[in-house]
């Protein structure tokens, strides 16, 4: 019996032990899920590890931000070299120039948000059109800036200066600010300066209407721009801010100021690629043209009669025109032929009323403003007042397009002047 019990008793203690080995294992090896499966549990710890950021990924350089104040210290407006610069007219022109350009500085920072700063050097240089290498309203050269504006059309009032040198001011300062912009094809820097200044809709319309081609044949691919980059250029940025907005062409232009190519910047400002960009552009202006030139037949039919020497049935035709339509793209051009005709069948007092009216109000809107000065100064000499005839003829004589017509003009000076 004593055999007995002790014999339990050594079974108990045994289990006993057995019992206290196996919680030490589980306590140190885990639980016995996971001895099943071979993947020890662990307690996570109180503090992670500190890890190292992983290093930044490559991209494109981002220039340093730009002083926000505006500047004019960078800005010059450079001598005339031309012998235009003895015509009194030039003159008074060249005189206003450094209040024309603060003015475009203004207009820029306004319409756009661009402005000079004191790291941007610009110098404005006024040339004869006649004697230029460029037929546009001015050429930028860099480095360093040199700005070379016409000094004819400002003179004839075919733009405000002021809008002109706004442009020439957005192409400047991006030249030197943004080298993506600087290596983009010529319609596209042409034509965003055009835009951010607010030049590019008189630019155009003067264009449009100086060109003998048929509307659709000047909507081109943007490639193959050449002479007409200027104008498909600046329809193409109209195009995309009529679809995406304003901020659109503003945020392509960061782009590219942030290091991106054009095309790349374009994506992401407006989620386009190049092709669809171009497509969107040259169906919009397609029709834009067509809509705008609706009128075109109808002056050239007065016209026309005008060359048959049929004043008669050519006048009804452009007072309807002006009267009916004085916002038209034409209206300006038919204020022109219609005071030309009151010329030729000897109402001088109607022509000069309506020449000057055309002249002093919106020269802007005709692409005949040396000859309206011309029939104008003829107006008052075949009237007498021979005096207000002279700067009419000093007027035509600037004629940046007409060799004929300065010579005339010229001959016409001399017989007043006697």
């Amino acid at each position: 019996m004593n055999l007995r019990r002790g014999l339990t008793l050594a079974l108990a203690m045994a289990a006993l032990c057995a019992a206290v080995i196996a919680m030490i294992f589980f306590v140190l090896r885990g639980s016995p899920r996971s001895a099943v499966s071979g993947v020890p549990t662990r307690t996570p710890p109180l503090m992670a590890p500190e890890v190292p950021p992983p290093p930044p990924s490559p991209a494109s350089p981002v220039r340093p931000p730009r002083p926000k104040v505006v500047s004019w210290e960078g800005l010059k407006v450079g001598p005339c070299n031309s012998d235009l610069r003895f015509d009194p007219l030039a003159k008074r022109t060249l005189d206003h120039l450094d209040q024309d350009l603060l003015g475009a500085v203004k207009d820029l920072k306004d319409a756009s948000g661009l402005f000079p700063v004191s790291d941007d050097a610009v110098v404005i240089v006024p040339v004869s059109r006649s004697e230029a290498p460029f037929r546009e309203a001015y050429s930028v050269s860099a480095p360093p800036v040199r700005v070379e504006v016409a000094l004819e059309p400002l003179i004839l009032g075919w733009w405000p200066a002021r809008e002109a040198l706004a442009s020439a001011l957005a192409e400047a300062i991006l030249l030197q600010e943004v080298p993506r912009y600087a290596e983009s094809p010529a319609w596209l820097r042409h034509g965003i300066a055009l835009h951010l200044s607010g030049f590019g809709s008189r630019y155009a319309d003067r264009a449009l209407l100086e060109s003998s081609l048929a509307p659709s044949q000047l909507v081109r691919p943007l490639a193959e721009a050449g002479d007409l980059a200027w104008m498909d250029g600046y329809w193409a940025v109209q195009s995309l801010c009529a679809r995406s907005g304003d901020d659109a062409v503003k945020r392509w232009v960061q782009g590219m100021f942030e290091g991106r190519t054009w095309s790349d910047a374009l994506r992401d400002a407006a989620d386009e690629t190049p092709q669809a960009f171009e497509e969107s552009y040259r169906s919009r202006t397609t029709a834009l043209l067509r809509d705008r030139c609706a009128n075109r037949q109808e002056l050239l039919d007065a016209v026309a009669l005008l060359r048959l020497q049929k004043e008669a049935e050519a006048i009804p035709i452009l007072e309807a025109l002006v009267r009916t339509r004085p916002l038209d793209l034409y209206a300006g051009n038919a204020k022109y032929f219609l005071n030309y005709a009151r010329f030729r069948e000897g109402n001088y007092r109607e022509a000069i009323n309506g020449f000057t009216d055309l002249l002093v109000n919106a020269p802007a809107s005709t692409t005949w403003q040396g000859k309206a000065h011309y029939f104008l100064g003829r107006s008052y000499q075949l009237s007498g007042y021979w005096p207000l005839a002279v700067k009419e003829f000093m007027a035509a004589a600037l004629d940046p397009d007409s060799a004929t017509l300065r010579k005339l003009a010229r001959h016409k000076l001399a017989e007043v002047e006697k």
